[in-house]
């Protein structure tokens, strides 16, 4: 597969992916009321919703999305592992953490991929 698809692939499957957290935020919400996972929540809707936004036909964003979001979900797994549970967030259980290390390693690997490929 060309990096273009995958690059292409894997933006818009994060934006996707990402949008569709809502459908636990809403449970979430109503069962526990507003705390820090909410918000942990919402960034991810709307980190989502920008991506489909501006990312779903925009070959610009395709070339570095992967590697700027893999660095950063990469970073969150990293401090996931380090400090588990960190403050009793759910962003960092292990469940959070092993997702953010596979949306961040495989965004470095698309990522690096395009820089590094012809």
């Amino acid at each position: 597969m060309s990096n273009y698809l995958l690059s292409k692939w894997y933006t818009r499957a994060i934006g996707v992916f990402f949008i569709l957290v809502i459908f636990s935020l809403i449970p979430d919400y109503f069962h526990f009321g507003f705390r820090p996972e909410t918000m942990h929540k919402i960034f991810h809707i709307i980190l989502g919703v920008i991506v489909v936004r501006f990312g779903w036909s925009n070959k610009t964003w395709w070339k570095f999305f992967p590697l700027i979001n893999g660095s950063f979900f990469t970073f969150a797994a990293s401090f996931g592992f380090l400090f588990p549970d960190f403050g009793g967030l759910d962003a960092f259980n292990f469940t959070d953490t092993f997702l953010h290390t596979i949306v961040g390693l495989s965004g470095l690997a698309i990522g690096f991929r395009n820089i590094f490929s012809k």
